[in-house]
């Protein structure tokens, strides 16, 4: 379907919703794409999670091209082109590493897997922007709380039924189509099998460290962030404590240390958003000035305060103690190799991870488990990382500066992101996610930002 501006528009024939299902003849076409993403995710899971971006991207402009006889698109944001630019500068380092170090090789599967997570997203960015697509926060949580039901249901049977059992997991539709080992190998790919837990790790009270229908715990994190923060948008008290305890029971079953430190950040500065909205600036300013008395001027708090702090810490270390050593020496192995570098090697990056930190395990290499300092510093250097910075401060300035008619969770979400960076990679998800973000929101005329610096809630 074509998502021209007026297919983006909801139709005016009845109400949103009829009882607790979306009423499909109001929805628009962008809508309808939407939720049917969202509700078939444990499919995409089945399939593999392989190329849909690539797809989706070729299906649209298709379908574009047919119908009009061309493709309109608006000149590019800058979000699209510095994205377009990182993409190409991967492909470019990659062929010129190569052919100085024979033993690496740009093959197919780096130029799929390229088009698939960088320009195939950038496209479909590029599109949703020039088209002015919106999706009501309404369809985008109901399709989301049919997600959130769902893996409630499967952890019901996995942990009552299965009893969290160790099994060989079967490969995705398609791992199987590309002839990918039958017997699961630790560290070969989450896409290729369907695991959607992992009982050697620990996630809160003895539970196994689920995923559900993502690839990686990391992965499932990502989307209940944004689950979280937009269930907290939602006006109806019911739906929005429905969604939102469970979306947080989730989010511990992950196991994702990063994700829960960050969701609570970007709730305490969502707190201060809506605060202001009700009492104004000078409530908050009264707000933290109090605070920052209390905390800092009064001993016995202080102390309270100190000791919780350091005994938090202590435990969050412990947790999964062996992740957060192995972690560390990554860190620590990663910061020297950059520091060691060559000028080159610091410029334009050292393109392939280093080696191994734990023997045996192959996603334990100098380089990851870190977008900050793995994914850009040390493999894209200086010049790919200030060309991602781009991309990123462009994407949250887009959101910000289309906050009319949007709720909280887009901008906020992006936000919680920057903070996980430190600690986490690019996630096989987060594109969509990001898709998904950028087009929450409804039509509404813009107002004037010295008056208005609020979001909406939803339903």
């Amino acid at each position: 379907m074509r998502l021209s501006p007026s297919s983006c528009q909801p139709k005016a024939k009845s109400g949103l919703f009829n009882g607790i299902w979306l009423n499909w003849e109001a929805l628009s076409q962008a809508e309808r794409v939407y939720a049917t993403g969202i509700v078939l995710i444990p499919l995409w899971w089945i399939w593999g999670w392989s190329y849909l971006l690539l797809l989706l991207a070729c299906g649209v402009l298709v379908y574009e091209y047919r119908q009009k006889g061309r493709i309109e698109l608006k000149p590019p944001h800058p979000l699209i082109i510095f994205l377009f630019a990182h993409s190409a500068y991967g492909i470019i380092v990659k062929i010129l590493y190569g052919s100085a170090h024979p033993h690496v090789t740009f093959n197919t599967r780096d130029f799929t897997g390229t088009l698939n997570d960088f320009i195939a997203p950038a496209i479909l960015i590029w599109y949703i922007i020039s088209k002015r697509i919106r999706v009501r926060p309404q369809v985008v949580a109901w399709a989301f709380s049919v997600l959130v039901i769902t893996m409630l249901l499967f952890w019901v049977v996995i942990f009552f039924g299965w009893r969290e059992a160790e099994f060989n997991p079967p490969r995705s539709i398609f791992a199987t189509l590309t002839g990918k080992g039958a017997e699961f190998v630790f560290g070969a790919g989450g896409i290729n099998y369907l695991r959607p837990y992992r009982t050697g790790d620990i996630s809160i009270a003895g539970f196994a460290r689920y995923f559900f229908f993502f690839p990686t715990p990391e992965a499932l994190s990502v989307v209940l962030i944004f689950i979280n923060l937009l269930a907290l948008d939602i006006k109806n008290r019911l739906w929005k404590f429905l969604l939102l305890v469970p979306g947080i029971f989730l989010l511990l079953l992950s196991g994702t240390r990063s994700a829960w430190v960050a969701l609570t950040l970007v709730m305490g500065v969502r707190f201060l958003l809506t605060t202001g909205k009700v009492w104004g600036k000078r409530f908050i300013f009264a707000l933290i000035a109090i605070i920052s008395f209390v905390t800092l001027c009064l001993p016995p708090v202080t102390n309270i305060i100190l000791d919780t702090y350091n005994n938090s810490a202590k435990a969050t270390a412990e947790y999964r103690g062996d992740s957060t050593d192995v972690r560390s020496e990554i860190y620590k192995r990663t910061i020297k190799e950059i520091q060691n570098s060559s000028d080159i090697q610091f410029v334009f990056g050292f393109v392939e991870e280093g080696e191994s930190v734990l023997p045996g395990y192959e996603p334990a290499k100098v380089g990851s488990h870190s977008l900050y300092l793995g994914s850009l510093l040390y493999r894209r250097g200086i010049f790919g990382t200030a060309i991602f910075a781009g991309y990123w401060l462009s994407l949250i300035h887009y959101i910000y500066q289309t906050r009319v008619g949007r709720p909280h969770a887009p901008l906020l979400f992006f936000l919680a992101l920057s903070l996980t960076f430190f600690v986490m990679s690019l996630e096989a998800v987060l594109m969509p996610m990001i898709l998904v973000a950028v087009g929450t929101g409804e039509h509404k005329p813009k107002l004037n930002w010295r008056k208005t610096l609020t979001f909406n809630e939803v339903v």
